[in-house]
């Protein structure tokens, strides 16, 4: 449990830092070290938030980083 407490501390710090509240498939791809349409398998599995901002092709799409610092964290592993 104290991992997970740590987790969650370290996420407010980031998101109270400046930084933006979403994050785009491709920084994700960046941080996960995966192909974009992995990042968009699992978002669309983990029922992500999406938000769309503009239509058709040349739209974008971001997801809430609390819910992906969320996702994070409840897949590490804790040895002991």
């Amino acid at each position: 449990m104290l991992v997970q407490d740590d987790v969650m501390a370290k996420t407010q710090d980031k998101t109270t830092s400046g930084k933006s509240p979403y994050i785009s498939p491709a920084e994700l791809a960046v941080r996960w070290d995966c192909a974009r349409s992995s990042v968009d398998r699992i978002a669309r599995r983990e029922r992500f938030t999406r938000i769309c901002l503009g239509e058709g092709r040349n739209g974008m799409v971001r997801y809430d980083r609390e819910e992906v610092y969320a996702y994070e964290a409840s897949c590490r592993i804790v040895m002991q």
